[in-house]
């Protein structure tokens, strides 16, 4: 339904100005537009630090993935403040290149890193999702979401893989 809503906003916003377009947003979904990126720099910027440290070919491959979807993400959510006229966050440095090797930056290190990073984004994409009104908006955080949900899902899997990953101990009744 928010697909069919977002096509139908997207079609009533042709030609219309900026100001215009702002009736259709309230500050709540700006404010989590605005914070969301903010976040995903941060993230972005943490990665392209840690990526120059990494070892194993897995966690590459994911650190790439994850590379990938916050561009992208990033990209989204500039359009919506390109439509509505919202001011841009500072941006981090487009790279961090580094010849020091340092050894605390371990796999494992980078691995608890990026986790705690992706589940950082969770509260603030549903919390933009459950308080936006405005389809595209509401989409947009829609997309982010299931997005940050299959990385999610890749990452926990590599933690077990490589054990990594902090796991309760098994319940025996």
């Amino acid at each position: 339904m928010i697909d069919i809503m977002d096509k139908i906003q997207r079609i009533t916003d042709i030609g219309k100005a900026r100001y215009e377009k702002r009736k259709n947003i309230n500050i709540s979904e700006v404010f989590y537009i605005w914070d969301v990126l903010v976040v995903k720099h941060d993230i972005l910027e943490t990665v392209n630090i840690v990526r120059n440290f990494i070892e194993d070919i897995d966690l590459k491959f994911i650190v790439g993935k994850m590379e990938k979807a916050l561009v992208t993400g990033i990209e989204d959510m500039e359009k919506l403040m390109n439509d509505y006229g919202i001011p841009y966050p500072p941006r981090p440095p487009a790279d961090n290149k580094t010849t020091i090797k340092l050894e605390h930056f371990t796999d494992r290190y980078i691995y608890e890193s990026i986790h705690e990073a992706i589940q950082a984004f969770f509260p603030i994409l549903s919390s933009g999702f459950m308080n936006s009104t405005a389809p595209k908006v509401r989409k947009a955080f829609k997309d982010r979401l299931i997005l940050t949900m299959e990385l999610q899902d890749l990452i926990i899997e590599y933690g077990k893989l490589k054990g990594f990953l902090d796991e309760p101990p098994d319940y025996i009744a």
